[in-house]
This record gives structure tokens, sequence and C-alpha cells, in this order.
């Protein structure tokens, strides 16, 4: 039996409300169409997948994202391409098919602050929901890992989410959009190529709605990208305070430990996510420890709104 077969997989739940841990393949190697199709298969049931000790090179992960869609450039990084603002910390990959999420300064030496995220904690969000058609989902390999159990990633199910919110919040998001903002990194600072908006008005980005449906399963899930302090974010059909405070109450009720799952990094660790179905974070990082990931995004496809598709699963 060869390493990749899909009969030499082996998958192992987290136990949690999201994630598993695949055995058996090796991603260095090129994965036949069975076991594509198996690891579909266990990406669509568990939403995170963990795989550990793949010693793996960027085209490694390039490749990977193929295999689910293909590759899809980050926003962000795009726009600050396009205004000659280069990519943060030493050594950053040009390939814009790759970019290191890392703690480096341009020095190559861990810091609190850098142009990207630096060591600083994220807040629950999906990835690029500030464009029109987010990814798909996300590949992120470890190169360098704090030995103090610090920047650990933790995802909550968006489809349990939405499943046990309550009459009243069903009800009161029926219909509603939201616009999302793009101002800002996942850290909540101001991306070094735009400005602070200072009211809702300024605020500029796609519309998306806040349930979508999964095109593969027909799932509703809650689409509710970043949440950031005011003036961020907005419910367009409910502006101001109304739609702060209903807000409020979809983050609180999406991100409980119920829906919970966090991942502990190791060296040479790989996840792979589904943007569509989980929403992540990252606890912060020591500053003095230097963290180096590495990260494709899988190319998206158009957001399926709950409230146009009427035989949508409920």
């Amino acid at each position: 039996m060869t390493a990749n077969s899909a009969d030499s997989i082996e998958v192992i739940p987290t136990g949690k409300a999201v994630g598993a841990e695949i055995r058996g393949v090796d991603l260095t190697q090129e994965l036949p169409k069975d076991v594509v199709a198996r690891l579909t298969e266990a990406w669509g049931e568990h939403l995170v997948l963990l795989y550990r000790d793949q010693d793996l090179e960027d085209e490694h992960i390039v490749t990977l994202s193929g295999y689910f869609g293909g590759h899809q450039p980050a926003g962000a990084r795009q726009a600050r391409r396009q205004v000659g603002i280069k990519d943060a910390g030493k050594g950053s990959s040009t390939d814009m098919r790759i970019n290191y999420v890392s703690n480096l300064d341009d020095e190559g030496n861990p810091t609190q602050h850098n142009r990207g995220i630096g060591s600083h904690e994220i807040r629950w969000h999906s990835d690029n929901t500030y464009v029109e058609v987010p990814p798909t989902g996300t590949f992120l390999w470890a190169e360098v890992i704090p030995d103090d159990n610090t920047g650990n990633t933790m995802f909550c199910n968006q489809y349990l989410a939405y499943e046990e919110l309550s009459d009243d919040l069903k009800e009161a998001i029926e219909g509603k959009h939201m616009m999302h903002d793009g101002s800002r990194t996942t850290a909540n600072r101001v991306h070094p190529h735009r400005t602070m908006p200072q009211s809702q008005d300024e605020i500029d980005g796609p519309v998306h709605p806040v349930v979508r449906i999964h095109p593969l399963t027909g799932k509703r899930a809650l689409f509710l990208g970043r949440r950031w302090d005011y003036p961020s974010t907005y419910i367009v059909e409910m502006r101001n305070d109304e739609g702060e405070a209903l807000m409020d109450k979809l983050w609180a009720h999406a991100t409980q430990d119920k829906y919970v799952w966090v991942h502990q990094w190791k060296p040479k660790d790989i996840l792979q996510w589904d943007n569509r179905s989980v929403m992540h974070r990252r606890t912060a990082v020591n500053p003095t420890q230097k963290r180096i990931l590495h990260r494709t995004l899988i190319k998206g496809d158009p957001v399926i709104s709950a409230w146009e598709n009427k035989v949508a699963a409920r």
C-alpha cells in the first residue's frame, strides 16, 4: 500500500465541533484522484483538516491548492503591491501565490509590530471577505513556531452557529446583508495603503448576506467576516446603534466555546480550512520568538445568498 492511497488515509476527529487530523498522506507527493476525493469528503465533514510532519516547499503548498480549485491572490496584498508597499518581514516571498505570515521585521528579527499582523492577537474573521468573491479556503504551513504555546489558531463552526440561533435572532437577520470593511488588517490595524474610516459612509467593500449557502452541502452558515471597532463592518439594512447591537449578539453567539477547536502549532503542521463554514482567530504571539508560516488561498466561488435561494436547506 503506497503512502498516498485512499485506503491508507486515517481521519481522526478532534472531538470538538470542528476539525480532524489526517494521517497516511505525504503532501510532497502527487495526490491521486481517489485520495483527493477522500480528503474532500473529510474536509466537507470536519471543515478543518490538520496534517502533521509535512516537510513542504512553497511549490508543494501551491500545488495543494490546485487539487481543491486553484489559487487565489490575497486581496490586501495585491493592493499593497499596486502602491509599492512590500510585504512584512525579511525574506518574505515575492511569489503572489504564497505569502508568509510572520512576526519578523525587515532585519529578520521577531517584533511586536511590522507591516503585517506582527505578533498581535487576531480577532475572529473569515479570510478576505472584503473582496467580492472570497477564497474557498486556506492552506497554512508552519515553518517556525514559538516554543511557549503562543500564537494558537482557533476555529468555530458556523453551520452549528446558524442552526442553533434562537428563533428571534433568525428572524432578526432574515434578509439582512453586511458591508465588509477592508480598511484594517486582521489585527485591527489600518492597512498601510488605507486610511481609517471616520464614519460608515467612508467604508467601502462588498456587500455579502449575513447567511450564505455552502455550494457543496446546501447548508446554511453564518457569514460574519470581520468585526472591528465602530465605524466598520455594518448591517446595510440597520445602520448605527440597532445594527451594532445585533452584530454584538451574533458574534457572541457564533464564537461560543462549544463551537470552537483550538490548534496548538508544531513545526511542519499544515492546516486546511473551509472559509465558507468556519471563522478563525489567533492568540497573541510572543514577540521575542520567531513565528513564520506559509499561506496560500484556495480560489473562491461566488457567495450564494440564503435570501435568494428558496430551496436551500434551512
